[in-house]
């Protein structure tokens, strides 16, 4: 009887060591316009593209053109949160019928640039933010259960939402260690 043996072969995966663009800046208090309901962390990414569907499908997008994409978790680390699609509230106008007002806190902001086609981009930056930037930052931490997408007017973007060029932010509201 022969016996073979196998070459042995080494293979090395490098994640991270993405560059990763954001500022930081300061904004005051907002209050916002929105559509909301309640999420899992779980299924959220598939969810949520649907919820915006849905709000556009219904007509609401009429009322709340949907500038931001709130996550709101206050107690942070539960299973679900609330996610609001919002415009900036006008206090001069009436609040329509299935919407609500919530109003952002002031923070100290991380803001991230994403470009490209939604939501992957979003979502690709968001979790790089959370996988990899903020367990590895120094001087800040995570301020509040808090997160903010900042989406431009997609009529900018011959695509729209889907163009390769299309800019979004997301806020990550951080603090001093």
């Amino acid at each position: 009887m022969i016996k073979s043996f196998a070459p042995l072969k080494l293979t090395i995966a490098l994640k991270g060591g993405y560059l990763m663009d954001y500022r930081i800046t300061t904004k005051d208090s907002f209050t916002v316009l929105s559509a909301s309901k309640e999420f899992s962390y779980e299924n959220a990414k598939q969810e949520i593209p649907a919820f915006w569907q849905d709000h556009y499908a219904s007509g609401k997008g009429q009322a709340v053109c949907g500038m931001f994409g709130i996550n709101i978790d206050e107690e942070m680390g539960n299973e679900k949160f609330e996610y609001l699609i919002a415009d900036v509230y006008n206090p001069a106008m009436d609040i329509p019928e299935g919407f609500i007002t919530k109003t952002i806190p002031p923070f100290t902001w991380a803001v991230f640039p994403c470009k490209g086609a939604m939501p992957m981009s979003i979502q690709n930056v968001n979790a790089k933010i959370f996988s990899e930037w903020l367990p590895t930052l120094k001087e800040y931490e995570f301020a509040a259960g808090y997160c903010v997408e900042m989406y431009d007017a997609p009529d900018k973007h011959p695509k729209g939402t889907q163009d390769d060029n299309y800019y979004a932010e997301i806020w990550i509201p951080i603090k001093r260690k």
